[in-house]
């Protein structure tokens, strides 16, 4: 024990001056036996609950003042009162202390787990704002990129709506251009654009007449046996005129001047029948040495790509020497058949005979010329008309290539456009799919954990069905929000109705206080002050009321006496204020009142005992 703590406890008890106080200045009161003691019992049982605080004391004042303060039979009922209830309410403190102390044991509890959790929700609620910042900019990114390509796609549109149109327009002036002429004879019309719309049977039958006409002339020009006069019986072969036959030798009488000039050619040609002879033979001679030396030499390539030619020079030159010695047997076989063919030669050209042809070529060749000019003459006719049936086939021939590639464009197109079709069928029916929608990404259950939905769905309502339901679904809270919202517009529908009645109702208080004033103030002037009620009966009226107000004025006050008079009273028996506040446990606290009435059960029992 020391100053220390003497001035620590006058501190704590809020003693005027307890800051200024020196510890040495006040050690000699310890060093006393007859105050230690004293000093002691303060320090260790004096605490603040011993002490009235201000406010206390202001509380106290006011009681003084109002004269409640109890004294003399009153004060020694009232501590009668306290001492039979002392140790019932000193247990009732206790369990109310222990009671409170594992409330503020689990408060502290929970706020440490409140704490730990605040923290968690903090931490994550920065990692969700770090997240929801970065999706910020991938959004903005997102919304750019989506933004972008929806002008892309706009402009593809304008584009493809475009080339659309222009197809269709060129698809149209192709329908236009392919239609029929109306009318009987549309085939036969001019104006058409096509050779197969046009009719050819007036080409028909002009090559008909033509073919006619030139089948006429043709007979006309060349008559029967005007082959014979140009030529050979041969209608195939045509050849000078052979005017050298007896028959027609006898007819000109030139027989033996032909066969003297024969006679002179026969003999020229037996002359140079030798030496065109050896000629020839010898010709065939050098063809023949030609054709084995190639011989020859292909035989001696062979040998040289297979290998089997002799390399050694021994060996190679016993082969040339083998191949002079056959050379040199050759051309001693050579020069005896070579000496004995002028011999030969001389002999068959004695043996030699030969056909003298003669002819009158000026009239051969103007026979031949009138044939071949009126050929020609039907050959350009025949050439002119096969020239306008191949022309015709080849215009026919190219329209049908046109009608063909405009064929194979038309279906292309057709082909793409159903192609393209059905991707965009097929892309609607992928938008269309549940799989690959927002709503499958949906949940239709509240999830367990997520409290806050189940707070507001028992803020929007509740009903006897809610402790069977197993999970709670979201359609539930959007049903009861809906109710909510249509409760929220009916109540401003019925307030609207009621505002629109209460200026109503004002409206008419104001017409019929003006009517009043009209009927109580009619003929007044306010010129010489305030204006005189005219009929009796309503000053009569007012002076009623005005006695009313002053007796129900005196009632109130007399009211509100009694109230305070019963305040007091309560205030100052403590047995009026027990009996209130189990009137108050009866309707607030029934568990309270119940314990509090098992005690003074038990209380009476003891004091019958006793």
């Amino acid at each position: 024990m020391s100053s220390h703590q003497f001035i620590e406890t006058l501190k704590r008890i809020g003693y005027p001056g307890s800051n200024a106080l020196d510890p040495l200045a006040l050690e000699w009161a310890f060093e006393n036996p007859s105050t230690l003691p004293f000093l002691e019992w303060f320090c260790n049982n004096i605490s603040e609950d011993n002490v009235l605080t201000k406010e206390e004391l202001e509380e106290y004042k006011e009681i003084e003042e109002s004269g409640m303060v109890l004294s003399g039979p009153y004060l020694e009922e009232a501590l009668k009162a306290l001492g039979t209830d002392d140790s019932q309410k000193i247990k009732d403190i206790d369990e109310d202390i222990d009671h409170l102390k594992e409330t503020l044991a689990r408060t502290k509890l929970q706020k440490e787990t409140l704490k730990s959790r605040c923290n968690k929700l903090n931490v994550h609620h920065m990692a969700l704002v770090n997240k929801v910042t970065k999706m910020e900019e991938v959004e903005e990114q997102s919304i750019k990129a989506c933004h972008q390509v929806i002008d892309q796609c706009g402009l593809e549109n304008i584009k493809i709506n475009e080339s659309l149109q222009k197809l269709m327009q060129s698809v149209q002036t192709l329908i236009t251009l392919y239609q029929l002429p109306k009318g009987e004879n549309a085939e036969s019309s001019p104006n058409s654009p096509f050779l197969s719309h046009l009719d050819l049977k007036a080409y028909n039958e002009a090559e008909e007449k033509y073919s006619r006409e030139l089948t006429a002339f043709t007979k006309k020009q060349f008559f029967e046996g005007i082959a014979d006069l140009a030529g050979e019986k041969d209608g195939s072969q045509y050849g000078l005129l052979d005017v050298s036959s007896p028959e027609k030798l006898a007819v000109d009488g030139e027989e033996n001047a032909s066969f003297l000039e024969d006679c002179e050619e026969f003999s020229r040609l037996q002359q140079i029948f030798p030496k065109s002879e050896c000629d020839r033979i010898n010709a065939l001679v050098r063809a023949k040495k030609a054709l084995n030396a190639v011989h020859e030499a292909r035989s001696i390539l062979h040998q040289l790509k297979s290998g089997q030619f002799p390399t050694s020079p021994s060996e190679i030159s016993r082969l040339h020497h083998s191949t002079e010695q056959s050379i040199e047997a050759a051309k001693a076989e050579a020069s005896a058949l070579v000496a004995s063919l002028p011999d030969l030669l001389h002999e068959l050209g004695s043996l030699q005979g030969t056909e003298i042809l003669t002819g009158d070529y000026d009239l051969k060749l103007k026979r031949q010329e009138y044939f071949t000019k009126n050929q020609e003459k039907i050959i350009e006719y025949l050439l002119s008309q096969r020239a306008r049936n191949e022309f015709l086939t080849m215009l026919y021939d190219l329209e049908t290539k046109c009608h063909r590639e405009t064929h194979a464009l038309l279906s292309s197109i057709r082909q793409m456009l159903e192609k393209h079709l059905t991707e965009w069928q097929q892309r609607m029916k992928d938008m269309d799919d549940p799989d690959l929608g927002v709503k499958k990404f949906e949940r239709s259950v509240v999830d367990s954990r997520d409290t806050s939905s189940s707070r507001l769905y028992h803020l929007l309502g509740d009903s006897t069905d809610d402790s069977k339901m197993l999970y709670l679904p979201k359609q539930k809270i959007v049903e009861r929000a809906k109710n909510l919202y249509s409760e929220y517009k009916n109540a401003q529908s019925i307030d609207q109705t009621d505002f629109e009645k209460y200026i109503s109702k004002v409206s008419q208080l104001e017409k019929c206080v003006k009517d009043c004033e009209s009927a109580l103030y009619d003929g007044s002037s306010t010129s010489s002050g305030l204006p005189c009620l005219s009929p009796v009966d309503v000053q009569s009226a007012m002076a009623t009321l005005m006695s009313k107000l002053s007796s129900l004025e005196t009632d109130i006050t007399g009211v509100i006496a009694d109230v305070n008079t019963k305040k007091a009273a309560l205030k100052n028996n403590v047995l009026l204020s027990k009996e209130r506040e189990l009137f108050i446990l009866y309707h607030t606290n029934p568990s309270r009142l119940q314990y509090v009435v098992n005690g003074l059960c038990e209380r009476t029992k003891v004091q019958d005992i006793s």
